[in-house]
């Protein structure tokens, strides 16, 4: 009897992925992707270099250190150099502390850039052979992402956080154009790479994540997509219906998914990046620039709550009731912490604001502001980009409302590039001077021209 699970009538979407990323040729990709990638890169490097100096990140370098192994990565900060998956895992953990990290098919940025640049450095591969996979790494995680984006089960009900399998993916295949695999042997890193994993337990995200939470979205993908390459360049292999399969990934994260988002391969989704302006989870920044307008505008002023519309998928993960956060890693995650600083003084939530969060809940103002705001479900909204801030006054009375769509960083209100630019020169001032940011930027501009990849984080040392 044949049993139709395992019933394979034609290629499988990791088949037709591996396909599309080995066959990606740098000439080929339009010139205004290629941009795109090079300032997620420098994007990504600016993300590393702001969590580089925290107490956890060191924490982890130390603790990858102590295992031993051959030298052959640079992390970043000290030019202290790690086996190339350490490297991957602690580069990305720093990328990652602050929720800075680009959010273009969920993550794909930083489970990307961070296993290239270890294993470019390792093999001596060019800054065009970086710029190739890093490009096809995210052509591919956005797909395997934008496959379910739209009919995910809440986290609640599968207690994972669905992104981590397609980062992984798109990791193995980053890995895989460095490797030179051929696609067969791409399909296989990336079904490896997908079940390897971690399954994304949304308790250390949204719940007590403590200081692992970043090896999750940061670290870990990457370099079991590094690890998943190796293995099928030696021949390993794995399920290559792991996505579409009914015991596979889309039937456990969602209720359907959209092939023809998957297998669409005319679009490059680097043509419409999302990045982050602000330092906290991407559930809350259009809110948060929504509420920082209005008390520009003066707007707050007269209001004795605020009430913020928000999808209801979205408020287990940030909405903590008016409670104030306790530790660095909710303060990121906390929707009424992060609107209290909008609505007194803050046009952008900065690093400081969750490491330093215990001295700014000292401030009156602020921890007045938290209890002020009450976020609400709108069953109308299914995507994050939207918002309705109501304020009331003392009676209960809406007096004013205002909607909103569109988060700057978002494919709806992009950063330009000099606003990307300038969000770099910002993270990196601990370690360049002005001119020597000035340069730094113009070589990772004509990266693909460069022979070498080594110098990229070294000149953080």
């Amino acid at each position: 009897m044949t049993d139709p699970v395992h019933t394979h009538a034609e290629p499988s979407l990791l088949a037709h992925l591996a396909e599309f990323s080995h066959g990606i040729r740098l000439a080929d990709v339009p010139p205004q992707v290629r941009r795109q990638a090079h300032l997620n890169i420098l994007d990504t490097i600016g993300c590393i270099a702001s969590g580089a100096r925290l107490a956890e990140s060191q924490q982890l370098l130390r603790a990858e250190a102590s295992r031993g192994g051959p030298q052959e990565a640079t992390v970043l900060g000290g030019g202290q150099r790690l086996p190339i998956e350490a490297a991957a895992r602690v580069n990305g953990y720093m990328g990652d502390v602050f929720e800075l990290n680009d959010l273009i098919g969920g993550h794909a940025s930083i489970v990307t850039v961070t296993p290239a640049l270890a294993l470019a450095e390792s093999v001596g591969a060019s800054g065009a052979q970086l710029v190739e996979a890093v490009i096809a790494g995210i052509e591919v995680v956005c797909r395997v992402h934008g496959g379910f984006y739209a009919h995910q089960k809440p986290f609640t009900e599968t207690a994972m956080v669905q992104v981590t399998i397609a980062s992984a993916a798109g990791a193995a295949a980053t890995a895989a154009k460095l490797l030179k695999l051929d696609a067969q042997q791409t399909m296989h890193a990336m079904a490896i790479a997908g079940s390897l994993t971690s399954w994304g337990p949304a308790e250390l995200v949204f719940g007590e994540g403590n200081s692992l939470k970043p090896i999750l979205f940061g670290g870990w993908p990457g370099s079991m997509g590094l690890v998943a390459a190796n293995y099928a360049k030696s021949g390993i292999t794995g399920p290559s219906r792991l996505l579409e399969s009914p015991i596979g990934y889309y039937s456990t994260v969602a209720r359907a998914y959209d092939r023809e988002v998957v297998l669409d391969f005319e679009n490059w989704r680097l043509a419409q990046p999302r990045r982050k302006l602000h330092a906290c989870c991407g559930y809350t920044h259009s809110a948060i620039d929504l509420v920082a307008r209005m008390r520009a505008s003066g707007q707050l002023a007269g209001a004795d709550r605020v009430r913020v519309f928000v999808p209801p998928y979205i408020i287990p993960a940030i909405s903590k009731g008016g409670r104030p956060p306790a530790t660095p890693n909710e303060a990121r995650f906390n929707m009424e912490y992060c609107l209290a600083l909008a609505s007194v003084d803050t046009d952008v939530i900065l690093p400081e604001h969750s490491m330093d969060c215990e001295e700014h809940l000292k401030r009156a103002d602020i921890a007045a502001a938290v209890r002020r705001f009450e976020v609400v479900a709108d069953p109308a909204y299914n995507h994050y980009r939207f918002c309705r801030v109501q304020l009331l006054d003392e009676a209960g009375r809406v007096v004013r409302e205002e909607s909103y769509d569109a988060p700057r960083g978002s494919e709806w209100n992009p950063m330009s590039d000099d606003e990307v630019i300038g969000k770099f020169r910002r993270l990196a001032t601990p370690f360049m001077t002005g001119v020597q940011a000035d340069s730094y930027i113009a070589r990772v501009e004509q990266l693909q021209a460069q022979p070498t990849t080594d110098w990229l984080l070294r000149a953080f040392s």
